[in-house]
């Protein structure tokens, strides 16, 4: 069993368990079950996000040029679904670990997860017996045995063993039955993973419910009286629920598990979703939003903590349009990223109408140099008290999705300003997406059914 075996991440609260939270994960490398004392501790101060791969890379980013992201967390998330080629992946065959397989620093507390947070709408149904996901080639079938097998050959840091997640974004009359059976067999697939994993990993298990409030109870009523995991995942509160609904639902879990233990929430990466779920007590995150915005040709400009709220300053800049052409300046003045240090808008604007896929490069260098800016901003504003504030604000300048009070012009104009369902749908001229891709196609439409 897990539960016997040295556990080498730990949470520390640095402030009352109450909402907003501050504190950090802390990973100490285990060698044989004794920590490498010539090692130092790897530490994630949150709120903070993992940051989003595909296929084991940043999208855009080659390691070499991610590093020319100032200070990017240490933490990474890769989800199985990119390497289940077959369903007995070539991975299970890899016995020096997921950090060499993807050639990731060791400095980096890796996630491994088991499906992409950007696929909104999923056709393969589970079974008792195992989870069906897409991937390169086609739908394959994760069983928890295959997930504990991977999981002992790839030494994640943090695992997430399979769920089986209820996709349906609005409740209906006949989803009673269909969660209580995802229920059930999520805590089935968590027994059956924690008496196959060898290797010792953080396990941070699945809270299920969906939209009923009581299965929410039941589910997690049983985790916080489990001592063999060690954080929370909210990966039921898909993209295309309402956030406030969405909100609803994670918090009434929160108050029933382990208020000492990480809670990571995915589904939540767009900035007033981050701030409102920071506020609700949620620790981590993902950062798929910078990467969809960077998919759209955009340059993220939005902050925290501005004293005027009334300045119409925009979330984000396009460098599609035609004004770009002739504007030599950076993508925001005074940003100290590579691409705002060695490049200007007119630039930018170029290499997305000739199609150059160094144009997402430059962008997804901001956008995830601005992303980690917000999250410092984040964390300095919860340390000051000041957060409720300071998001307050942050959502009468920009607005946010469904927030009623929020009516400054932007929003008006706008309308859902941060949504990540929009800014997921295909930009059909973007350099990366010549070919629509399922996935963006699916939030495509549901974004349409949705406005």
């Amino acid at each position: 069993m897990l539960g016997t075996k040295i556990m080498s991440l730990r949470f520390e609260l640095a402030s009352a368990t109450s909402a907003p939270r501050r504190g950090k994960l802390v990973l100490d490398r285990l060698v044989g079950g004794d920590v490498v004392a010539e090692r130092p501790a790897i530490m994630l101060e949150t709120p903070a996000f993992f940051k989003y791969t595909r296929h084991g890379l940043q999208p855009h980013l080659v390691p070499e040029v991610a590093a020319e992201v100032e200070a990017l967390p240490p933490a990474t998330r890769v989800q199985l679904e990119d390497f289940l080629d077959s369903d007995t992946s070539d991975c299970s065959q890899f016995e020096e670990g997921l950090h060499k397989f993807i050639a990731l620093d060791t400095a980096e507390i890796l996630m491994l997860d088991t499906m992409d947070p950007t696929i909104s709408v999923r056709t393969a149904k589970p079974t008792n017996a195992y989870m069906a996901i897409g991937s390169d080639g086609g739908i394959r079938r994760l069983t928890p045995s295959l997930f504990a097998q991977l999981a002992n050959s790839l030494k994640p840091d943090i695992a997430i063993p399979p769920a089986d997640i209820v996709e349906e974004p609005l409740p209906s009359l006949t989803q009673g039955k269909r969660i209580s059976k995802s229920v059930t067999r999520s805590a089935k697939w968590l027994d059956e993973c924690m008496a196959a994993l060898t290797h010792p990993a953080a396990v941070f298990a699945p809270v299920v419910g969906s939209h009923s409030l009581e299965l929410r109870t039941i589910a997690a009523k049983a985790l916080a009286a489990r001592h063999d995991i060690a954080g929370y995942a909210f990966n039921d509160v898909c993209l295309t629920l309402p956030l406030e609904h969405k909100l609803q639902l994670v918090q009434h879990s929160l108050e029933l598990l382990d208020a000492s233990k990480p809670r990571y929430m995915l589904g939540a990466s767009a900035p007033d979703s981050v701030l409102r779920a920071v506020l609700s007590g949620i620790d981590l995150f993902d950062s798929t939003y910078p990467y969809a915005v960077t998919e759209q040709g955009l340059a993220s400009t939005y902050v925290l903590g501005m004293d005027d709220p009334t300045s119409l300053l925009p979330h984000s800049l396009d460098l599609w349009q035609e004004a770009m052409f002739a504007d030599f300046g950076p993508l925001v003045k005074g940003c100290t990223c590579f691409t705002c240090r060695s490049h200007h808008r007119s630039y930018i604007h170029h290499l997305l109408k000739t199609k150059e896929m160094l144009a997402t490069v430059l962008l997804q260098i901001h956008n995830m140099h601005w992303y980690q800016r917000f999250f410092d901003d984040i964390r300095r504003s919860v340390d000051r008290g000041s957060l409720a504030t300071d998001a307050a604000l942050f959502f009468q300048r920009y607005g946010c999705e469904e927030l009623p009070s929020s009516t400054s012009e932007q929003n008006k104009q706008a309308g859902r300003p941060f949504s990540e369902l929009d800014t997921l749908a295909a930009q059909l001229c973007s350099p990366t997406t010549k070919i629509q891709r399922k996935r963006h196609a699916e939030s495509q439409a549901i974004a349409a059914e949705l406005a």
